[in-house]
Formats: C-alpha cells, structure tokens, sequence
C-alpha cells in the first residue's frame, strides 16, 4: 500500500518507446514496488497499425517488443507483484475491433482511455490546436463519452484534459465536465485525477492556483455528482512514483470535494 496516496494499485505507467518517457521497465516495477504499489500495469500509448503519427512517438516498431518484455516480467516478478499490460487508446468506433483483439490475440489485461488525438484522412489530430475552442472541446466531449459506452476501458485517463487550452471557465466549459460525468456515472466507468498534469500550466491555472489537469472546477462537479475516482500517477521516469507534494495536493482534492475514490482497483479478465 503507497502511504502517500492509501492505494496498492498504479495502472498508468509509460516506457521509453513512446519517445517521451525514459527508464527501462524494470526501473518502474522497482520504483513502484518499494513505493508499495502491489498491482504495477504499464499503459504505453498505443498504436494503430494503419494511422500515421504526426508527433513521431508510439512507433509500429516497438509494438511486439513492449508486449513481449510486460508478459516476461510478468513471470520474473511474480512473487513480489501483479505486473499487468495494458494500453492508453484514443477512442475510435472502426477500432472496436482492434481493441479486442489486443486482450484475445496479444494478451492485453487492460486499456485505459487517454484522448489526445481523434483520426482524420488517416492521421491523428490533436483536439486542442486553438485556444479556447469550444467546437475541439465539445468534439473532445463527444468522443470521450463514446469511449466511456464502449466498455473497453478500465477508466478514462485525464478526463480534463482540455482545460490546459483554455483560459476562462463559462457555462459552455462546466456543461461539457456536467456530461462526462455524467455519462461516467451511467456505465460506471472511473475518472482519473492525473499526477501528470501537475507539470502543466496555463493562465486559468494561475489565476486559480491550481492546475490544468487535476482540475478543481472540473473535480467539484465529479464530487458534486458522485462519480467514482482512481489515481493515475502517469509515470514517464522510474521516480515518478517517489513522494512528492502532489500527492498533497491529490488528497487535499480528495477530501475537499468529497471524491468517491476506489482504494482497491482490480482489472477483471
């Protein structure tokens, strides 16, 4: 159990081949194991085989060796852990397939929901090109409830992901979080407060003293309405498990709104 944070369980966890983390993947099982995590799943961003990247990371290459290195550490640490691999996807309807076939051909555990991009002329484009765009972040909204129908996911990743692009909260940018709860708390699917996003910032953020993601405007309506939580440390360097005072800043959220969080999250075969 990590005494920081009360939980035993970290599902978010990156690796070197998504070209914007570092360590090798038995770094972040020994870091996250003398932090107390007991159930350690790897996330790396996915992959469409048939979509170009624009950014150069998730490359086609490294596909076969992520999952052969998560199922070999899986048996090597067996005694000391549950090791588990999964996959952070964009949502898409015409990869409902795919996503099935990572659990039933590559042995998939899990995949969480992490919308950065959506597909367009075959290539992934970011939602977030504008500031304060209400259109991306309603089109944003829209794809994110779809992920959260589909029952793929074990939980949707950063949920507000679009307020490190906008630089007011009106009405429009409250009913957008109003309907992603919501829909969260129809299918049951949890919300991530995301350790990532305390590296971020902008000029909402400053101006409120918080953050883009976790963020609190966001989070009291996840609190408000009741929906269920789990902590995602999003780890792209072995120390990101180590403590540090966001987690002061998790708990503090935590408890300030209420947040219904699930201390014992298990991934369902």
């Amino acid at each position: 159990m990590n005494r920081y944070l009360n939980i035993d369980y970290t599902y978010h966890t990156h690796t070197y081949r998504c070209g914007h983390a570092y360590g090798t993947d038995e770094e972040y099982i020994l870091s996250a194991i003398s932090e107390g995590y007991k159930y350690i799943g790897f996330a790396d961003h996915g992959i469409f085989l048939t979509i170009k990247e624009e950014d150069g990371g998730r490359e086609n290459k490294y596909f076969d060796e992520y999952i052969t290195s998560i199922h070999s550490l899986k048996e090597k640490y067996a005694g000391s852990a549950e090791i588990l691999l999964g996959g952070e996807f964009e949502y898409n309807k015409d990869f409902d397939w795919y996503y099935k076939e990572l659990k039933e051909k590559y042995g998939y555990d899990y995949l969480i929901c992490g919308q950065h991009c959506y597909i367009k002329n075959n290539k992934m484009e970011y939602y977030f090109s504008k500031m304060d765009d209400i259109e991306q972040i309603k089109h944003y909204k829209d794809d994110v409830i779809a992920a959260i129908k589909s029952g793929y996911f074990l939980y949707i990743a950063h949920p507000d992901l679009f307020f490190n692009r906008i630089t007011k909260i009106t009405d429009e940018v409250l009913n957008v979080c109003r309907e992603i709860v919501e829909a969260a708390i129809k299918y049951d699917v949890p919300l991530e407060l995301n350790c990532g996003g305390f590296n971020w910032n902008n000029h909402v953020a400053k101006q409120n003293g918080g953050y883009p993601y976790p963020n609190d405007a966001f989070f009291k309506i996840v609190g408000e309405l009741g929906a269920k939580v789990v902590v995602g440390i999003d780890a792209h360097m072995p120390k990101d498990f180590e403590p540090r005072k966001d987690y002061e800043t998790i708990n503090k959220m935590i408890k300030d709104y209420n947040l219904k969080l699930i201390k014992d999250l298990r991934i369902k075969r």
